[in-house]
């Protein structure tokens, strides 16, 4: 009796364990979120007559998707990024997902699938038969790739994947959308996108469209199981492929045909689904052939469902309402079943911001983002050629027309006033490139005089300094809205950072602080001196703290950097000697500095790169910390071949070593004159260096900082040579 009491009361708590979970997992994979595929689209294109798109854009979340992936801007890789959660390459494969009945070559792909790949599927599932080549090209990337991850995490959750539909015309298969559902063998284990989805038409373009009366039933059939469904909406894919082969107005009637098509499919869907308990999600992996020619490259995102508010779709990966990113798109479907996503996907879930006239609203956006895409490297390349050429005809004239420095002062300080122009460009009217440059003159011309009007050269240097720092800081603290937006800030479109300072800007405002800031303490009374200095030390800290906190972005090179270029003018301020003891303090001070920020990262920040990577070293121990220094290292690399900042670097450091030599002792005398300068000189070189040796773009930041670095150094050297002619002349006289 006493055993079967005491199996009795075991069975009851284990049933008592185990209904919640079976509950849950019920729960869990009845729920629905389907992935409309609309591919080859931008967002002008939803501006037509269509009814069920306009309806559910004024009910759901948008937001500009960036599609950049690893490697080669190519369709394949895009939608291997989708699907990963993390940029990955493709390389060009994928578009050979067939169902495992189907024939390739001269067997069913089932078997060619398992000759691959050793892998045995029934002939229901359908086989990415590309996958062997896909999983060799993510082991390039110096980053981890899991390509399928998002498909083999919802299986072993036990969420049903399925896809719909195809590409396909009568040249090739197309079914690039497997590698958004597929998982990590390459294995979709329902769903159907065979050629029997498709309908002959002699109206359509390739001969072919999607039979969607058919694409209907099959989702309706696969509806009931719950779980996560792709539909492939292939006919935006076909029309867009057959532009250079029609007339422009041909074109025009096709695509807004299968548009027309897409919206009434849609509307059915959504009728369908409960927007309580349902997701829909519309997703443009790639954008148009004409998107893509015109730099229109951040396509259309749409979400529906639980939490999602009608309004602006963000993230934390761009903590910027209205844009996310394609690696957000795994992590948002894994949070709907609330799976929590793998280390390895470096995006996060979307969530909604309610805001009216989202869409409206994402087209200026979206043209802004453009215009400033396609002029930062017109606007920048010709900064940089007015700043060789200025740095090379003061060493003309040093060498050879001392008489002529003082007219190279205003060309000078407007090569200084340029970067605090290119923030507050956004501000101002006009989109198009003349307008750009004709502002960028009208208030450099404006700003130089009053700079000028200081009581020496000094005075000029610090107002040029000190007002750039302030614009910058003040718009980190207004959200970065300006730094979104310039030239020299972010670009959505690149996508290399979303939010707080990038290494441009980072680089002009640690050079800004420390040459402003001590330049002014050369100015004021000695009286004064001690309150100065103790100011000094707030704002360094001050402008630390924006650059390294993780709520304005955190960027990690950019802290080594201000940190070291800070302390080191810190110390000399002070009195102290730059000696190996002290250098070796500084080294101390950066790595105590960074365990700091780890930890507060970890603790108290908001998801930030620096979080990411805690996570993976706790995952995959120093390998992601190899893979990141080994990145850093390859795009420092590729960026001093092509960027032009490494022109502007290169000759400013050529000039401050000519300008060592000859005329000989000037820079000495300079720095022995203005200690506190030289202070601020020392700690923005350091700076430099450790911008260039820290930063994936380090030859960027060090290529800012150094518009700070030699400007006014030669600024100096030029009143000292002036002075020296003067003198000549009194004599002569």
């Amino acid at each position: 009796m006493l055993k079967r009491v005491a199996f009795l009361f075991i069975l009851v708590f284990s049933l008592t364990q185990l209904v919640p979970f079976a509950l849950a997992d019920a729960g869990t994979s009845s729920k629905l979120a389907v992935m409309i595929v609309m591919d080859r689209i931008n967002l002008e294109d939803l501006a037509g007559d269509y009814p069920n798109l306009r309806n559910l854009m004024n009910r759901a979340t948008l937001a500009l998707m960036n599609t950049r992936p690893a490697g080669n801007y190519d369709p394949a890789s895009c939608y291997l990024t989708i699907g990963a959660g993390t940029r990955a390459s493709a390389s060009g494969k994928g578009k050979k997902a067939l169902m495992a009945f189907e024939e390739y070559e001269f067997i069913d792909a089932g078997s060619a699938f398992k000759m691959f790949t050793g892998f045995s599927v029934p002939d229901n599932a359908i086989v990415e038969l590309d996958i062997p080549e896909i999983i060799e090209e993510s082991k390039k990337q110096n980053h981890e790739v899991k390509p399928g991850l998002l498909g083999e995490v919802l299986k072993n959750h036990g969420i049903p994947v399925s896809i719909l539909g195809n590409a396909d015309t009568i040249l090739e298969k197309n079914r690039l959308a497997a590698l958004i559902a597929m998982d990590a063998n390459g294995v979709i284990y329902s769903g159907h996108v065979g050629k029997d989805l498709n309908i002959q038409d002699n109206n359509t373009p390739f001969l072919v469209k999607t039979d969607y009366k058919k694409l209907y039933t099959k989702f309706l059939e696969l509806k009931e199981k719950g779980g996560f469904i792709v539909i492939y909406l292939g006919d935006t894919v076909r029309v867009n492929d057959i532009v250079d082969l029609v007339t422009p107005e041909m074109y025009e009637i096709y695509r807004k045909k299968v548009l027309k098509d897409a919206d009434e499919f849609i509307g059915r869907i959504v009728e369908t689904l409960d927007p309580k308990k349902d997701l829909l999600m519309i997703v443009t992996p790639f954008p148009s052939y004409r998107g893509y020619k015109e730099k229109n490259l951040l396509t259309p995102f749409i979400a529906f469902g639980p939490n999602m508010k009608p309004g602006l779709a963000q993230s934390a990966t761009t903590r910027r309402a209205g844009i996310i990113s394609n690696i957000d798109i795994a992590p948002t479907v894994l949070s709907f079943f609330q799976i929590p996503a793998p280390v390895e996907m470096l995006g996060h879930p979307i969530e909604s911001k309610y805001f009216t006239g989202a869409y409206d609203y994402l087209l200026k956006v979206n043209r802004q983002v453009i215009f400033t895409y396609i002029q930062r490297p017109y606007l920048i390349k010709s900064y940089v050629f007015m700043q060789i050429v200025v740095l090379l005809v003061f060493l003309f004239f040093i060498y050879f027309k001392k008489r002529w420095l003082v007219f190279t002062k205003p060309f000078i300080l407007a090569s200084m006033t340029v970067p605090l122009v290119f923030l507050i460009l956004p501000l101002l009217p006009g989109e198009n490139l003349l307008s750009r440059f004709l502002w960028t003159f009208i208030i450099t011309v404006a700003v130089v005089p009053i700079a000028m009007r200081a009581k020496n050269t000094l005075g000029s240097i610090a107002f040029i300094c000190l007002m750039t720092a302030a614009a910058i800081t003040a718009d980190l603290l207004w959200g970065g809205k300006l730094l979104g937006s310039s030239v020299l800030g972010h670009d959505p479109i690149a996508g290399a950072r979303y939010y707080g300072i990038g290494n441009e800007y980072m680089g002009v405002l640690v050079g800004s602080t420390t040459i402003g800031i001590t330049a002014l303490l050369d100015e004021i009374k000695p009286m004064r001196y001690r309150r100065s200095l103790a100011l000094c030390f707030v704002a360094f800290v001050f402008c630390f703290y924006l650059i390294s906190s993780p709520s304005f972005g955190s960027n990690v090179g950019g802290a080594i950097t201000a940190f070291g270029a800070y302390l080191t003018t810190l110390i000399l301020l002070s009195g102290s000697k730059l000696t190996l003891k002290t250098l070796s303090s500084i080294c101390i001070g950066i790595v105590l500095m960074l365990v700091l920020l780890f930890l507060f990262a970890t603790v108290a920040g908001p998801p930030s790169h620096i979080s990411q990577m805690i996570e993976l070293v706790k995952t995959d121990g120093m390998e992601p910390v190899i893979s990141t220094i080994t990145r850093k290292l390859a795009m420092n690399y590729k960026l001093f071949r092509y960027t032009p900042w490494t022109r502007a670097l290169i000759t400013t450091i050529a000039a401050m070593i000519s300008l060592s030599f000859r005329p000989p002792n000037t820079m000495k005398k300079i720095f022995k004159k203005y200690n506190h300068f030289y202070a601020g000189f020392s700690g923005a070189s350091l700076g430099s260096v450790l911008a260039l040796i820290f930063n994936d773009s380090g030859i960027v930041a060090a290529g800012t900082m150094a518009i700070f670095l030699g400007l006014p150094v030669i600024l100096l050297i030029s009143d000292e040579n002036l002075e020296s002619v003067e003198g000549e002349l009194e004599c002569q006289r």
